[in-house]
């Protein structure tokens, strides 16, 4: 007959595992660096002209892969 008063070993259970999930995030917010607005946008711009840059140079490369094949297929047919 097993004894019901012993303690289960093991994980915890679901709502204390959720509080510890909580109470982690809670202490990793509170060792965030924030940064100032300064240099949030100057972040967000250096992230725009990278976007840009990156755009542009993949269209240029779509344009000549594009145009060889057409080339290509031209001389083929």
């Amino acid at each position: 007959m097993a004894n019901k008063t012993k303690t289960k070993k093991g994980k915890p259970g679901f709502p204390a595992r959720v509080r510890g999930y909580f109470s982690s995030v809670r202490s990793e917010m509170r060792r965030v660096v924030w940064p100032s607005k300064k240099e949030l946008i100057n972040y967000s711009v250096a992230v725009c002209v990278s976007l840009v840059v990156v755009g542009v140079v993949i269209a240029l490369l779509d344009l000549v892969i594009s145009q060889g094949l057409v080339l290509f297929s031209s001389l083929r047919g």
